[in-house]
């Protein structure tokens, strides 16, 4: 196998959304591998449900948990942010996003992005009192929220998507079947796959998450071979994947 191209012969399932799919297709692409791309979650949008500015300006804290969360947040909300409202990332991707829509962004939580590590952070210690708002879709984690509950900051979400599973047709699932290697990068993309791909066969592929939840959640699910990445990035899932796939 040749070190340019050396993911020759695999067959890879990308269960990503569309949008955050595009750039680790590419990267695998790059590397030889053939792509099935079937993302497990459909992001619809519920800007519809944003509430009024009066009550998004006088928050003093505002978290955004991912680049859904931007983008859907942005596309919703037309008037400018309080300057003294302290502006949060869960992670550097949901950070560049937030500079991509023209947010600043005053704190971002480290390496490996998660509530774990954001809430490890100083400025995520000294809360009571703070009025903080977590950007969100429908019924996300609740560990973030509930922590900073117990700091004592007084918790509000704005939820301004809803996580949908696609219809997809027998042929496609079929082909979904055949790859050799999975990647899923959160838990309802995990669990959604399981719905849809009711074959047991697929607990027997390599399967490549991004956290150890999701692995925690995986071997509960019965699957045998799973690869934790090292980070969320992009890059990270790519020498995941080549490290297990060459090994």
């Amino acid at each position: 196998m040749g070190t340019n191209f050396p993911l020759a012969g695999a067959n890879i399932l990308v269960t990503r959304p569309k949008a955050q799919a595009i750039a680790i297709t590419k990267m695998l692409v790059e590397k030889g591998a053939e792509i099935v791309l079937m993302p497990m979650i459909e992001v619809v949008s519920a800007v519809d449900e944003i509430c009024d500015e009066k009550v998004i300006v006088e928050q003093d804290m505002m978290i955004f948990v991912s680049r859904n969360a931007v983008t859907h947040f942005k596309a919703g909300v037309m008037f400018k942010l309080s300057s003294r409202t302290r502006l949060v990332a869960i992670g550097s991707a949901t950070a560049r996003c937030m500079e991509e829509k023209g947010l600043r962004v005053d704190i971002m939580g480290p390496t490996p992005a998660g509530s774990e590590s954001l809430l490890a952070l100083p400025e995520m210690q000294t809360v009571v009192g703070l009025k903080v708002m977590i950007i969100r879709g429908e019924s996300g984690r609740e560990l973030l929220a509930d922590t900073l509950k117990l700091r004592g900051a007084n918790i509000r979400y704005l939820e301004v998507y809803k996580r949908c599973l696609p219809n997809y047709k027998a042929e496609e699932i079929t082909r979904a079947c055949m790859a050799d290697t999975i990647i899923v990068t959160s838990v309802t993309g995990l669990e959604n796959l399981c719905h849809l791909i009711s074959n047991h066969m697929i607990k027997h592929k390599l399967l490549i998450v991004v956290s150890g939840r999701i692995k925690q959640v995986a071997i509960k699910l019965g699957f045998q071979h799973i690869a934790v990445t090292d980070d969320v990035s992009n890059t990270a899932i790519l020498d995941c994947v080549v490290e297990n796939r060459t090994r």
